[in-house]
């Protein structure tokens, strides 16, 4: 990982811990934008949006103890599948949890 270069200074070391995930996945969706014949513009606010999830993944997996290197694959992931595959997603997983929440009551 890029953060374990002891050639760093330890300010970096630790941003880029936080940041390396992130910026990655920024990178991967605006390059599946652009490959898809998307608008430069829209590619970019999905990569930023992509990124930003990716940021908010690290605090989530340090939560549930499990490696925050799995932000790395995550972001990725969504990344390459999309936003809009992503919204799709939680949309249906919400749906079902209310539904199921509403025939409770």
């Amino acid at each position: 990982m890029p953060w374990k270069d002891p050639n760093l200074p330890g300010w970096l070391q630790v941003l880029a811990q936080y940041f390396y995930a992130p910026v990655l996945a920024f990178a991967v969706s605006l390059l599946r934008g652009l490959h898809a014949g998307g608008k430069p513009m829209k590619s970019l606010m999905e990569a930023a949006i992509v990124g930003f999830i990716t940021l908010g993944l690290v605090p989530l997996l340090r939560y549930l103890n499990m490696p925050e290197d799995l932000s790395v694959f995550a972001g990725s992931a969504i990344a390459f599948m999309g936003v809009d595959w992503l919204r799709g997603r939680i949309d249906k997983a919400s749906r079902i949890i209310i539904d199921k929440w509403s025939d409770r009551q």
